[in-house]
This record gives structure tokens, C-alpha cells and sequence, in this order.
């Protein structure tokens, strides 16, 4: 396909501001073939009617992740990049591991962003397994995202062709995985069940979030992926995983992305041939007081957003609202990685205000992460009692029942979220979900059903 001036420049602008991906002169050609291969794939003959329908979807839509998955690099590998998982297996993981050791505290929180086909989230569960003789006494949390549903689908299943694993030593290979008579090698199913999927654009404003499990990361893993943003995109995406972190968290960049700029106030680890950047912020962050109604200021300069605001409208905040200070400053430490404090905050305001729901599904998601699942299903189902058509009340069961192996009853809160938000507009915010749109939740629901 060869666009003209006109459509190039169409293109070229409504895929950065939605996808924040950047499309000059040189990647022209990309921009075209990514688009004739959505054009196909959609049954359009040309590409007008194309971005006419693009523009008015969210960024959400999947006729957009459809074509991120055309406009994006899908190639990947287990081990890729020697330097950077040698370094992640003699120092980080190692140093992560003996730190929690030490304070009791045995939870780690890994996150593989822009994760394509999910080698690379793999690959971590690979080195845990082989750090952690006693993995089974530890709650890791292992997130994989990616704008394409298409790729989760294929990482979920865990089946790769000789090709993926051309740089896996032998050792990990022979232990981890099986040949099947397709020809493809699956990988072992323990190590299939530690990694969770799930739909995530990067340059997209509603990360973190407690309710995504984006929030207080002990190392990020993102190559290779916003180099192809805009300026603006960058910045963006750059501050947002700054403030995933947790204290003392790393970030690992590919050589192309490394900047103390660009990742400012992360500081650059003394490693060789590695892009490793690392959280070394005070433990206690300033906190607004409990009566200060201003929102937590982000840890670097906001850069224009590349979608409207996802922030909960006003109007639809439900009894409690006069709760949502406290609130803040319960999320805010729930973000930090302060759990026990965050859970005393969100108490408090639940004593003043039981009708919360807000706050109710804050402290489930708190009360999942501190591993106490009893006491986040109680929350849950006080949620439920106050909205019983809450989708972010049932994506929260859902996630909490597969936790706990009831993968059945899982599915069927995976559903009921799918019924309840098919009919709700896409980019509608939906209360008590931390500023999530129906359509990125329902995304994320599907992308749980597509699972194993």
C-alpha cells in the first residue's frame, strides 16, 4: 500500500496520539504495510473509511490492538540479550532475594512490559525457579503485558518453535521443557501457571493501579519498546514506570533506551553492558495529610496525554465519596509497596464510611497482595453487597478464585465481567476501578478467559 500525503499524515497522527507509536519519513514504509495488513484483516478495501473508524474508537477498541499487533515488533526469544538476564541471575535477582530474606518478607512483584509473545516473562520464571529452592514459601507476582490480545494468546500457550529458544542454555532447556509431534517445545506447566497475562498500552494513561497489579514493582522489564514512541509518548511512558516501581526497584531498558533523562529520578546501575536503572528513593515518601484533597503530584513533569483523561468522573463516585482523601493516601502507600499502611488507612475509612465501594475494593486488592485471601474475599463480598453489578468488584473475585485454584468459579467472574461491560460504551470510567475504562477491563477479563 502507498498512502497518500493526506493519509500518511492522517495516520501518522492519530496512531501516535493513540498508540503513541512514531511514524516518521524513514518507518514510512512500515506505517504502510502495518495498515495494508489491518485493511485485510478487516475487510476494508481502503484506508480512508479505515482511520475514519480507528478515530472514532477508543484506543482500547480491538480493531486498535489489532493493528498494534501490525505496527509493532512481535519478535522475541528466551535468554535474548545474554548481558542483561546474566546480570538480572548474578546481581539483581540475587540481591532482590537475600533483601526480602532479611526482613521476613518473602514477595517479589517482576513485571515483563511490551512481553509480545512471552519469552521473555518465561525466561524470568526460568531464573526464579532455578534461584528459589523454596519458590512454593514465596508469593511472586509475575506480570506480562502486551498491546496485543493476539500475541497473549500465543504466550499463554506456551508452545515455541525451535527458533524461540536458539539462545536458552541446555541446562534450562532439557529441565523446562518437552518436544511435542507438532514439532514445537512446550514449556513446563508449573512454570506456565506463574505468569500472568494480560492486555496493557504502554502509552496509555491508567497505569499503575492497584486493581491492574501494576503498582509497587521490585524490577520492570521494558526493551525495546518505547523507543518506538513519539518524544512526547516517551516521556510519558517513562514516568508512569518510574512510579511503578516500589523502593529500590530496578528497571531494565534495552541499550537503545537507556537515559538519565528520560528515566530521571532512577539512578544508572554500575553493571557492564546493561541498561539497568534503579529506584534509590526515601522509603517514606511525602504523603498528602489526611485532610488534603490534592492528588499525589507524579514524580516527574507530565507530558501531554496521548488519550483523554481516565480519571473517575465525580458524578459517579457512589456513598463514600466523602472517603476519597483518605483514599489517596491509602492508594498512594498501596502504590509505594506499603501494605500494612495502606490496609490501617483504608480500615479507617471504611469505620467512617462503610458504604465505600471504592474503598472496599482497595482494601480486597490490598489483602490479595499481602497474600491474605480470606480477609480480600470478605471485602469482596461486602463490595458486592453494595453493587452487585460492580465489574471491577467481579474482575477482582475472578483473579482471586483462579489464585486460589478455583479456576472454574474463576472463569465464571471472568464471564460475568464480559456480560456486564459488552453494552457498556468503552471509554466509560467505571467506579471503584482506580480510573479503568470498561474497555481496557474487558480486555483484560477476555484476555483471562483466552487463558489457560
Amino acid at each position: 500500500m502507498i498512502l497518500t500525503e493526506d493519509a500518511y499524515a492522517a495516520a501518522q497522527a492519530l496512531v501516535a496520539a493513540r498508540l503513541g507509536l512514531s511514524f516518521p519519513a524513514a518507518r514510512r514504509p512500515d506505517l504502510e504495510r502495518g495498515l495494508a495488513a489491518a485493511l485485510r484483516g478487516a475487510h476494508v478495501r481502503t484506508v480512508e473509511p479505515y482511520l475514519a473508524r480507528l478515530a472514532a474508537a477508543p484506543a482500547d477498541d480491538p480493531e486498535w490492538r489489532r493493528l498494534a499487533a501490525h505496527l509493532t515488533v512481535g519478535e522475541t526469544y528466551f535468554f535474548r540479550d545474554a548481558a542483561a538476564f546474566g546480570a538480572l541471575e548474578r546481581h539483581v535477582l540475587p540481591e532482590l532475594i537475600a533483601g526480602r530474606r532479611a526482613r521476613g518478607d518473602r514477595r517479589l512483584r517482576l513485571w515483563s512490559a511490551a512481553c509480545a509473545t512471552g519469552e521473555e516473562a518465561y525466561t524470568l520464571a526460568i531464573l526464579l525457579d532455578r534461584l528459589l529452592p523454596d519458590l512454593a514459601d514465596w508469593t511472586v507476582t509475575l506480570l506480562a503485558t502486551d498491546l496485543s490480545t493476539r500475541r497473549l494468546e500465543v504466550a499463554g500457550r506456551g508452545r515455541y518453535r525451535a527458533w524461540s529458544l536458539r539462545e536458552t542454555p541446555a541446562w534450562a532447556r532439557g529441565r523446562y521443557f518437552r518436544p511435542l509431534r507438532t514439532g514445537e517445545l512446550e514449556l513446563d506447566a508449573r512454570l506456565r501457571a506463574r505468569v500472568t497475562f494480560a492486555p496493557l498500552n504502554l502509552a496509555a494513561d491508567d497505569y499503575p493501579s492497584v486493581l491492574t497489579n501494576t503498582t509497587a514493582m521490585d524490577l520492570i522489564l521494558c526493551r525495546n519498546a518505547i523507543m518506538y514512541f513519539t518524544e512526547d509518548a516517551q516521556r510519558a511512558t517513562a514516568a508512569r514506570l518510574v512510579r511503578a516501581l516500589g523502593p529500590d526497584g530496578w528497571l531494565v531498558t534495552s541499550a537503545a533506551e537507556a537515559s538519565t533523562d528520560l528515566l530521571a529520578p532512577l539512578v544508572a546501575a554500575n553493571l557492564p553492558d546493561v541498561a539497568f536503572y534503579r529506584k534509590m528513593a526515601p522509603r517514606a515518601a511525602a504523603l498528602p495529610a489526611p485532610g488534603a484533597s490534592a492528588p499525589l503530584p507524579p514524580l516527574a513533569p507530565p507530558a501531554p496525554r496521548s488519550a483523554p483523561p481516565l480519571a473517575v468522573a465525580p458524578a459517579r463516585r457512589r456513598a463514600g465519596e466523602g472517603a476519597a482523601p483518605t483514599l489517596v493516601r491509602a492508594r498512594a502507600l498501596a502504590d509505594q509497596g506499603s501494605l500494612d499502611e495502606a490496609r490501617r488507612e483504608c480500615k479507617a475509612v471504611l469505620a467512617r464510611e462503610r458504604l465505600s465501594l471504592e474503598a472496599h475494593l482497595l482494601l480486597a486488592a490490598i489483602e490479595q497482595e499481602r497474600s491474605e485471601l480470606d480477609a480480600a474475599l470478605d471485602a469482596l463480598r461486602r463490595a458486592l453487597y453494595l453493587a452487585p453489578d460492580s465489574a471491577a468488584a467481579h474482575f477482582l473475585l475472578g483473579t482471586l478464585l483462579i489464585r486460589r485454584g478455583e479456576r472454574r468459579r474463576g472463569r465464571r467472574a471472568m464471564e460475568t465481567v464480559r456480560t456486564l461491560l459488552e453494552r457498556v460504551p468503552r471509554d466509560e470510567p467505571l467506579p471503584g476501578s482506580d480510573g479503568l475504562t470498561a474497555g481496557r477491563l474487558l480486555e483484560t477479563a477476555r484476555a483471562h478467559l483466552a487463558g489457560r
